[in-house]
């Protein structure tokens, strides 16, 4: 056991977002890296009441995890109103009233637990670096507190942009001024001792906005895949060639170019099936009004982590969509398809991120969003089996959860002054 101890804030199982993976990735590597961690999260049902609990695959580590109790207002109020509305038969108003609050927040309900968990951390003993990964945001500015309360040094850790994005879009009046969380962003970014983030594209976007703070550790920290997460599980759909996409479509990540391209190609390849399992966007939605394909598609919805796993281990290849607001983003859900050895179509605008990861790794294709005929052709190779798959193990092996595991270590052996 190693005398060094960082303190992780993040969320935590029984918590099944994503944005509990990384952590719970870390924290089961990291004791072996010289580092002891020690989680401190709030409890789910108090920060959100309506939190699911769906992923059996996501299981903790033997860590010390602390959760301070905390009122979390603007929670309160959420799921006060979301319960009145639904007794009054208004259910379908419930987004509005989730929209208002959550864009009335400043960053977001989690910089509402900062006395709870000053207060908890006071009886933790020695800490050694303090270390937050957001989204949720409002664990910066905790953990900037609790660095100067315990005397430690304070690590930033990115998996996604936060207001970089913004600059130049509209704003709803009803919010916060982009300017104004942007500037709240720039000082929390200039008192912490280091950053990582996923991907150069990000880092290099930090640099251009706000500027590298002299004496801070900016690394570029890719997110993982990890072998223990997977299901084992039967597969399923193994009847015909199927398309399998996890996750939900919105926006610019939109399903409607796959199934325009489906009505094209169904003709010569009629055993071809797309399966979502998520939320369909609106243009989607419209594209099936206009052409319905009852034979060709289908749309259990979400699905647990169990049921997940058979479906993508069961797939002729895997879809991946890619929006144009998350062009610098790789996302997390091609390491996940990565456990399951299958082949990835990926759409998206032709300079993301992640398309350079899939073609260095050879585990798929891309197909740029506008070219219709090249994902009407990437489709009749979903449906003949003869989509691009030649994945070159030596390119994926700094993509693995280890090699994060071995980043992060050394980042806080760095903040630290001493060598693992």
């Amino acid at each position: 056991m190693s005398d060094r101890r960082v303190l992780m804030l993040c969320m935590w199982p029984p918590w099944a977002k994503v944005g509990a993976r990384r952590p719970v990735r870390l924290a089961r590597r990291l004791p072996a890296l010289g580092w002891t961690p020690v989680v401190l999260t709030p409890e789910p049902a108090d920060a959100d009441g309506r939190f699911v609990k769906l992923d059996p695959t996501l299981s903790a580590p033997d860590v010390e995890v602390v959760r301070p109790r905390a009122l979390f207002p603007s929670a309160r109020l959420l799921d006060g109103a979301t319960a009145l509305l639904e007794r009054a038969g208004q259910g379908h108003r419930a987004g509005l009233v989730s929209a208002l609050v959550r864009d009335l927040r400043l960053i977001d309900q989690f910089t509402e637990w900062l006395p709870a968990a000053l207060n908890a951390a006071r009886k933790l003993g020695p800490i050694d670096a303090v270390w937050a990964t957001g989204s949720p945001y409002g664990f910066f500015p905790t953990a900037l507190a609790l660095g100067k309360q315990l005397k430690a040094p304070v690590v930033f850790d990115y998996r996604d942009p936060w207001t970089p994005p913004l600059h130049g879009a509209g704003r709803n009046p009803i919010r916060w001024p982009r300017s104004a969380l942007s500037a709240l962003e720039a000082r929390l970014l200039c008192a912490a001792d280091a950053v990582s983030f996923v991907t150069p594209e990000t880092r290099e976007q930090y640099r251009r906005v706000f500027g590298q703070t002299p004496g801070a550790a900016w690394r570029v920290i890719p997110n993982g895949f990890a072998p223990e997460e997977r299901a084992v599980t039967p597969p399923l759909g193994t009847d015909r060639p199927t398309l399998v996409h996890a996750g939900n479509c919105y926006g610019s990540r939109s399903l409607a170019p796959v199934l325009k391209a489906l009505d094209a190609v169904r003709a010569d390849r009629p055993a071809l099936r797309v399966r979502q399992l998520g939320v369909i966007d609106a243009a989607a939605e419209a594209a099936l009004a206009n052409a319905p394909l009852p034979e060709h598609f289908d749309s259990p919805g979400r699905v647990d982590q169990i049921a997940l796993a058979g479906h993508l281990a069961g797939a002729a290849a895997l879809l991946m969509l890619v929006g144009d607001e998350h062009a610098d983003l790789v996302p997390g859900k091609l390491f996940d398809y990565w456990l399951y050895d299958r082949p990835i179509l990926a759409v998206g605008p032709a300079q993301a991120a992640a398309r350079r990861l899939i073609e260095t790794t050879g585990t798929g294709q891309w197909v740029t969003s506008t070219d219709t005929e090249g994902l009407r052709a990437a489709l009749r190779a979903v449906a003949d089996g003869t989509l691009p798959y030649a994945p070159n193990r030596a390119a994926i092996a700094p993509y693995s959860a280890d090699a994060m595991a071995e980043a992060t270590a050394a980042l806080l052996d760095t903040v630290t002054g001493r060598s693992a």
